[in-house]
């Protein structure tokens, strides 16, 4: 019952943290395209993909090592050599990428973006440093006061900015105070501080262990991107934009489950790994809790997306409708890598990793490439099956590390298909019974029904539910270790 009631009040926050970091940000997306052209839009997601990948190379490797790796007196120091090092190359790269946007795309508009964002990477190097070590110490609610605290800022600074016409400029400062603020209260939440000690024995050691991590990044970049820069090179950065919004909204409502659920999962396996516990068949109890909320939600979006879509972007956006009804689909998957890929890395399986994510890389571009002069729809079906693939071979991988057989399978269905099925049943009843109401009652009463329908599958299996909640506590809150860096 203890353990339970941990995973609830810790999964709680979780959700919680990210679900009112969503919403802020689904705000500032609203605004943005409202108050921006979809050119704009588009312009400033081209520039932000290449500071996104650049950004994710900081939460693998020195930032996994440091998490799973027993206590040494070198290993903080040498985790944060290991990041300036990178953040030194990446900004190399960054200046040999900002030239080349020049001649890559029909507007100037995104070389100069990604000048303005360039020197953020400095402050993500030492901001993921300072997240390892609080998240090492399982300071999990910390962890999301601050990034709750640090998205709110970021968000209404670009509110404000953008609604008094300052443009895509308002989106890079939210970039900037965002990881100013979180630099700040990481460093207080934690007695380590930033040290480069002597000698650089271990950071080759580092480096070495974290290729394979930093390969998957750039392939999990082509991936999950590769559609966009087909589809500014091929069509335009309009075309982008309307794909990377839709992928947007979709990702409004499933990185609300998917990200405290990845997070929670890798402080919990990575703790236990480094404390000699068994890493068992839990992570399908950890799923079917969150899964059968972020399933459900999903469902409702694609099912009210027609309606929703114009009311929330503008008319202009209409076209992105059947984009998010197939991102829908896509993220569906994105639900069981939050689990899965925390497993691998916490048993070393990079290498097999990487060759599943090279194949699928490799597919993105090519599909993409082929399907994007029949417009992004056909683009964001095509990815969504390379990607899904992937999702489903991680999947397969894990059941066999784990050893969970046809029976854990089995418990994860029966918790999680009920509000499912409950949600798909109200939403047809609901399409049924009242067809043509004006969009903004469309929109509410749809919102109720889906609620209804997943609130009431949710009660029939409520044990189950709560089970697979309280099998998110982690071990008790540690001190910090007060060993120098």
């Amino acid at each position: 019952m203890a353990s339970n009631k941990e995973g609830i009040v810790s999964g709680g926050i979780g959700f919680l943290s990210r679900a009112t970091v969503q919403f802020l940000l689904f705000g500032v997306t609203i605004v943005a395209t409202r108050q921006l052209s979809i050119s704009e839009f588009g312009s400033y997601a081209l520039a932000s993909l290449f500071l996104i990948v650049a950004r994710a190379l900081f939460y693998v490797g020195p930032y996994e090592y440091l998490l799973k790796t027993p206590h040494t007196p070198s290993l903080y120091s040498t985790c944060l050599r290991a990041n300036i090092i990178l953040a030194a190359a990446i900004s190399c790269l960054l200046a040999l990428v900002y030239l080349i946007a020049f001649r890559m795309f029909e507007t100037n508009d995104v070389s100069r973006l990604i000048a303005l964002l360039a020197p953020s990477i400095f402050l993500v190097a030492i901001t993921a440093w300072y997240e390892a070590v609080l998240l090492r110490d399982l300071r999990v609610r910390r962890y999301y006061l601050s990034t709750l605290i640090g998205d709110c800022i970021g968000a209404a600074l670009a509110v404000f900015l953008l609604l008094k016409g300052y443009g895509v400029v308002s989106l890079v400062a939210q970039t900037y105070a965002r990881l100013l603020i979180l630099f700040i209260l990481y460093a207080i939440g934690t007695t380590h501080r930033p040290a480069l000690g002597h000698g650089w024995t271990h950071v080759r050691e580092v480096f070495l262990w974290s290729k394979e991590r930093y390969y998957a990044v750039l392939l999990n970049f082509s991936s999950t991107y590769g559609a966009d820069v087909v589809l500014g090179i091929l069509l335009s950065p309009a075309a982008t934009g309307l794909y990377r919004a839709s992928s947007r909204i979709v990702s409004t409502l499933t990185d609300l489950f998917a990200q405290p659920l990845q997070k929670i999962s890798q402080t919990n396996l990575s703790a236990r790994l480094v404390r000699e516990k068994s890493l068992d068949s839990s992570w399908l109890t950890m799923l079917s809790g969150v899964g059968a909320i972020g399933w459900a939600g999903l469902i409702t979006l694609a099912f009210l997306a027609d309606d929703l879509v114009p009311l929330a972007l503008g008319e202009k956006w209409t076209p992105a409708v059947p984009i998010v009804v197939s991102f829908c689909a896509v993220k569906s998957f994105m639900l069981l890598d939050a689990v899965t890929t925390s497993f691998l890395v916490c048993h070393d399986r990079q290498k097999q990793m990487l060759r599943v994510q090279i194949c699928v890389a490799l597919a993105v571009i090519m599909l993409s490439w082929f399907v994007a002069p029949f417009g992004p729809v056909w683009v964001a079906i095509a990815v969504g099956c390379a990607t899904a693939t992937m999702s489903l071979i991680y999947g397969a991988m894990v059941l066999k590390l784990s050893k969970a057989g046809a029976e854990a399978i089995f418990d994860m269905i029966k918790t999680s298909a009920p509000p499912v099925i409950g949600t798909v049943l109200a939403l047809t009843l609901f399409d049924q019974l009242l067809p043509d109401l004006p969009r903004e009652q469309a929109v509410f009463w749809g919102l109720i029904a889906a609620a209804t329908g997943s609130m009431t599958g949710a009660f029939i299996v409520r044990t189950r539910i709560l089970t697979a909640i309280g099998s998110l506590g982690h071990l008790p809150d540690a001190k910090p270790s007060r060993v120098a860096p």
